[in-house]
């Protein structure tokens, strides 16, 4: 259940069509990177730009922490049995993580785009929220997302989250400022 740290805490989660799992340092590949550097994935990210060395300091960085889980998604059906690395698509990140306060925040990336639209966000989020509701005690589970993602907004909707609040002009992106949706769900 809950523990005093998260930092260097192995994470492994099953669902239907991806496994969820922590993150390393070995993790760091060009697949990897090159989603980051994707304009297309990365336009509402803060990341415009990452090499490998910069992508393993930060998997590192969260492996390390006390108050996050960066949690990779895996494509389960490649062939290989399920539990194993199979494609690596995504990511879902849990930071920060308030086991005192019992509060989460949550952000996702699909960075491979052949997954975009078929579910995997969603069931990625269900998963990490679920595992931060049951095992590590989490009563509260929020995100912030730009109101241009709408795609994003769809699937926190369908895994329960919904609008707190709008953060009017809360986000700058390129000098833009946007609104900024922050959504919560309950356990």
């Amino acid at each position: 259940m809950n523990s005093a740290s998260l930092s260097q805490r192995q994470v492994g989660i099953e669902g239907e069509h991806v496994f969820l799992r922590t993150l390393l340092p070995d993790d760091a590949s060009e697949r990897y990177a090159s989603w980051l550097n994707d304009p297309v994935v990365n336009q509402y990210l803060e990341t415009r730009s990452m090499t490998i060395p910069k992508l393993r300091a930060y998997i590192g960085e969260k492996w390390e922490s006390d108050q996050a889980l960066l949690l990779g998604v895996f494509w389960k059906e490649t062939g290989l049995p399920a539990g194993q690395a199979g494609a690596h698509i995504g990511n879902v990140k849990l930071e920060p993580v308030d086991l005192s306060g019992r509060m989460a925040m949550l952000g996702l990336l699909i960075g491979d785009k052949e997954f975009w639209g078929r579910g995997v966000g969603t069931e990625a989020t269900n998963l990490a929220t679920n595992f931060a509701f049951k095992d590590l005690g989490i009563r509260e589970m929020r995100l912030g997302v730009i109101a241009q993602n709408t795609p994003a907004i769809r699937v926190y909707e369908k895994c329960g989250f919904t609008v707190d609040h709008i953060e009017k002009n809360g986000i700058n992106h390129d000098g833009v400022l946007h609104d900024k949706i922050h959504m919560i769900k309950k356990a």
